[in-house]
């Protein structure tokens, strides 16, 4: 097999959804695989799968330059552009190999060599199917369903063993980012709490640390991506909004709930067969939007601790 290098996606999620197609590759194309990595997750890349990798920086002109450089130099037959951006289009034809496959949007048909239709329903803002079906066409493989996805095994941080982990963080904004997890800390009474994400989501783990003092561990700011995929990997389930930390949990193999509200787990459900997206339907959703245009936030409000409980119950009871 030629050597093909594969740009993978630069939000955490995607990067992971896309990274579970690329190690489900027959052994004769991984083998011959290099991976293209943004530069703030190379590290868990390279913990989370055994390929070699090239960080892409973007630091600056130079950083970029230098990227695009090893690229050119790396005698690499094709690039896979998993990203859907005219920039990554760019950066492939700069890089000048040979055979540039991805898909025909953001107006860079003609930087690629091997243009690909987007798929007219997810074109459409609807998005009925994975968005791991489109990488598997950009990688020309057959398609692989999430839920068959079997997870790795991680070193996991034993500090926490048994616990459950919340997530009550979405940098996309609030149409992400369910409102009950105090609420579900007080019903989950026999059970210790590990609360992890960003130093922004220090607010709502002080909410939830509220109801229940006693059985909260809040690493909210605290933790690399690494030692969350630690976490993670000791932890009983993991409590997610749909966000990155929910797919990272996923590509481990933890059981995971995500929680969806402006977006549709038909289009980015979490991996493996321990997981379950739960959505509640509303005449406004799925829409997509960071903000809910109505104020109202039904689509989050209405999951209620009770549905999470019982959906935890199915998937570790």
């Amino acid at each position: 097999m030629n050597p093909s290098i594969v740009l993978l996606p630069n939000w955490i999620g995607d990067m992971l959804l896309a990274l579970s197609m690329v190690m489900r590759l027959p052994e004769s194309r991984r083998s011959t695989t290099t991976l293209l990595v943004p530069e703030q997750m190379s590290s868990l890349v390279g913990v989370l799968c055994d390929l070699p990798r090239i960080e892409y920086s973007r630091k600056n002109a130079e950083s970029r330059r230098d990227t695009v450089n090893a690229v050119r130099n790396g005698g690499f037959e094709t690039i896979y552009l998993l990203p859907f951006s005219f920039s990554s289009a760019w950066f492939a034809m700069q890089s000048r190999v040979p055979v540039r496959r991805g898909v025909s949007r953001e107006m860079r048909r003609f930087l690629l060599t091997d243009p690909l239709r987007r798929d007219a329903v997810n074109c459409n803002n609807e998005k009925l199917h994975h968005i791991t079906r489109e990488y598997a066409d950009i990688l020309d493989m057959p398609f692989c369903p999430p839920e068959e996805w079997n997870g790795i095994a991680l070193e996991p941080d034993k500090r926490h063993t048994g616990a459950i982990v919340y997530c009550p963080g979405a940098s996309y904004g609030p149409a992400k980012k369910w409102p009950h997890f105090p609420a579900l800390a007080l019903l989950q009474e026999a059970d210790k709490i590990v609360v992890l994400g960003s130093r922004d989501d220090s607010e709502s783990a002080q909410e939830i640390e509220r109801m229940a003092p006693d059985r909260i561990t809040d690493l909210t700011g605290r933790t690399s991506l690494n030692e969350v995929a630690a976490i993670m990997s000791s932890a009983h389930a993991v409590i997610s909004n749909d966000s990155g930390l929910m797919h990272l949990a996923g590509y481990l193999g933890t059981p995971v709930i995500g929680l969806f509200g402006s977006t549709n787990p038909l289009w980015t459900r979490p991996l493996g067969e321990k997981s379950i997206g739960i959505y509640v339907h509303e005449p406004c959703s799925p829409c997509f939007c960071r903000t809910c245009r109505y104020k109202h936030y039904r689509c989050l409000g209405n999951i209620t601790p009770s549905i999470v409980l019982d959906a935890l119950e199915t998937l570790c009871g």
